[in-house]
């Protein structure tokens, strides 16, 4: 079992990508992300609240790594490691894996503020 520094869980588990397939650009509109196949971040822009950051509007560029996952509270996803290009914020996330209506969505779990999900871009 994995085990992951996450505010509101206390284990995640990895997993096979068919559960969650999240390799592409998904994007709300609180930001963007992107799952590359190499287990990196391509082009994210998100809130510095996303991190731990101070409430604002304007969008932090981030780099970071991700793998497979699942957590017994929230299901299939990706553990996201994010650190800001500026280098002074670096956070563990979980962005849970959902279909609604057909559409394959991300939300990112354990942060107020972000109860939009992330839909393919």
């Amino acid at each position: 079992m994995l085990v992951c520094a996450l505010p509101l869980a206390v284990s995640c588990r990895e997993v096979e990508e068919g559960d969650a397939p999240m390799v592409g650009a998904w994007k709300s509109s609180v930001g963007s992300i992107q799952f590359l196949d190499d287990g990196t971040l391509g082009q994210v822009s998100l809130p510095p609240a996303a991190c731990g950051g101070k409430a604002s509007a304007k969008a932090v560029a981030f780099t970071g790594i991700w793998r497979h996952g699942a957590m017994d509270d929230a299901g299939h996803g990706a553990d996201v490691v994010l650190v800001s290009v500026t280098g002074d914020l670096k956070c563990e996330r979980y962005f849970q894996f959902f279909k609604r209506q057909g559409q394959e969505r991300l939300q990112l779990t354990g942060r107020s503020g972000f109860d939009e999900p992330f839909v393919r871009g």
